[in-house]
């Protein structure tokens, strides 16, 4: 309903209750309340409802369940449509410290506890209190782009084979957080980067990379996903696209299921991507070698 057209019937709607009470100067709080909700449901009974449809992915297999939203409504509706869809399944989010133990091996998982940072099991500690999970992940990948290499080797569990190699880097757009003298400030970088000046400039003030567009390359294909650290919750997901075969042999509904799976084999491949990518920066982060390799990222972060 639009917002306009509301406050409109409101406001002819208040007028013809001050006409009819000519000793009222203005209209009272609870009979402000019933012509609001008189309005909205007159408005409603007139309006053509528009419909809003979300997609999901339920891999049966690895027991994933992809949602295509970050609405905060949208998601309490599909978690509470999933309940009462399947008596006795709920959903759990993944977020950077479920998704540490999820990807890590079993010989570095008491490295993870220990590195907890939260006081309780409780999801929302978890994410608070492990921040640093996500910020260090950006953090190293921003240095792995200026000044190392970005080929990386497959570890993680899905369509390509172990050890494939794959190229990951970011570019494009950075968001930066940092509590300053007015409060919470944000800098936004965007468009391609070459040497990162904003980004360095930001992360000398004591600035936290918060969002980052990551960029993935396995022999012609290439995926861009947009990761929000906080949660892990991907802003955007684009993978290599899917061509359907047009001719006079080929069934046009058996080609459209092809090409289904075989857009979902790609999307899981992006995220087998992803998660090899993050267990490489966890061995990094929860080993030996975090205590020379945050040195150099200062020194080289801060060097122009």
């Amino acid at each position: 309903m639009p917002s306009v057209l509301f406050r409109t019937y409101l406001k002819n709607a208040q007028r013809e209750f001050l006409a009819v009470h000519p000793g009222m100067r203005k209209v009272p709080k609870q009979k402000r309340e019933e012509l609001i909700e008189a309005v909205r449901t007159a408005l409603y009974a007139k309006t053509l409802p528009v419909p809003s449809t979300y997609d999901a992915v339920w891999d049966t297999r690895s027991g994933w369940v992809t949602f295509t939203s970050l609405s905060p409504k949208a998601i309490d509706l599909f978690e509470n449509h999933f309940k009462n869809s399947f008596t006795g399944l709920r959903l759990l989010m993944l977020h950077p410290f479920s998704k540490a133990e999820q990807v890590l091996r079993d010989d570095l998982k008491p490295a993870l506890l220990k590195a907890n940072r939260a006081a309780t099991g409780d999801v929302l500690d978890l994410i608070k209190d492990n921040q640093w999970l996500g910020w260090d992940f950006l953090l190293w990948l921003t240095y792995q782009t200026m000044n190392r290499g970005s080929e990386y080797a497959v570890n993680q569990p899905g369509p390509a084979q172990d050890g494939e190699p794959f190229v990951a880097y970011l570019d494009d757009r950075l968001v930066l957080l940092g509590e300053g003298e007015a409060g919470v400030q944000k800098v936004s970088v965007v468009g391609s980067q070459v040497r990162f000046s904003e980004v360095r400039a930001a992360l000398k003030s004591g600035k936290q990379i918060t969002e980052a567009t990551i960029y993935f390359e396995k022999e012609e294909y290439q995926w861009k996903m947009t990761l929000r650290a906080l949660m892990f919750h991907f802003a955007s997901f684009k993978s290599p696209s899917i061509k359907l075969e047009k001719d006079n042999i080929t069934d046009e509904a058996d080609e459209k299921e092809a090409a289904f799976y075989e857009r979902m084999g790609i999307l899981e491949e992006g995220l087998q991507l992803f998660n090899s990518l993050y267990a490489i920066y966890l061995e990094i982060r929860l080993g030996k070698k975090w205590v020379n390799e945050i040195k150099n990222i200062q020194k080289g972060l801060a060097s122009d």
